[in-house]
């Protein structure tokens, strides 16, 4: 593991993987692990920008982002699948490699990142503690399995979300999520943690507190 929490690549099953972890994020079994994807537009760095990093190694909270196989701004090397759950076994072996296979993970996903949180969970149902899902785009999930998925979901929109409007899309997702509450952000557009980073660190260390309590 390197000894910085700075981005670097690593190769997984042949595709070559851009990430950024805390220094050991296995070294607390007991604590579980912040798993960071992306909105299609976006890459890890956004979470640079809204200060996540410092706040969860504030908290001591371990974690790992990752550049997704997908997007445009993605620097891991591209990996086109129609369905996201054929995504599940390369994200699979990346955490066995980073040593995170044995830990309880919370995957905090932003539309398109939010689609690969569901589709990880639903396939990896016991290693998932909870999901943070910022307005998730649904695009490549299996949508019929959702309402089975038991699993503590956290949605969270903006208030003038343009790309999936709350009224159409997040309250007709909490009603398909069993274990669901929706939060919504007021003033906030599609990528709400963008626009109101200091409200979502709120929502999101709240759930996290009280799902790992």
């Amino acid at each position: 593991m390197a000894e910085k929490d700075e981005p670097r690549f690593v190769t997984v099953d042949g595709v070559r993987l851009r990430i950024r972890t805390s220094p050991d994020p296995a070294a607390n079994r007991s604590k579980p692990v912040v798993v960071l994807f992306h909105g299609y537009s976006f890459s890890l760095d956004e979470w640079e920008k809204v200060g996540m990093f410092d706040e969860l190694s504030s908290r001591g909270m371990p974690y790992v982002a990752v550049d997704l196989p997908r997007g445009k701004t993605s620097k891991s090397q591209k990996h086109e699948e129609s369905r996201l759950s054929a995504y599940v076994p390369l994200l699979n072996d990346l955490f066995r490699d980073v040593g995170i296979d044995g830990s309880k993970l919370i995957i905090v996903g932003p539309s398109m990142g939010g689609g690969f949180a569901l589709a990880y969970a639903l396939e990896k149902t016991k290693q998932v503690l909870g999901l943070v899902l910022i307005a998730p785009s649904l695009a490549g999930v299996d949508r019929e399995s959702l309402e089975k998925l038991d699993v503590p979901v956290l949605l969270i929109w903006g208030e003038k979300d343009q790309v999936f409007p709350v009224e159409q899309k997040g309250r007709e997702l909490k009603e398909i999520l069993p274990q669901s509450k929706l939060l919504i952000v007021k003033g906030a557009s599609h990528p709400a943690y963008l626009d109101r980073p200091q409200e979502f660190y709120e929502l999101v260390f709240d759930f996290i507190e009280e799902i790992a309590s």
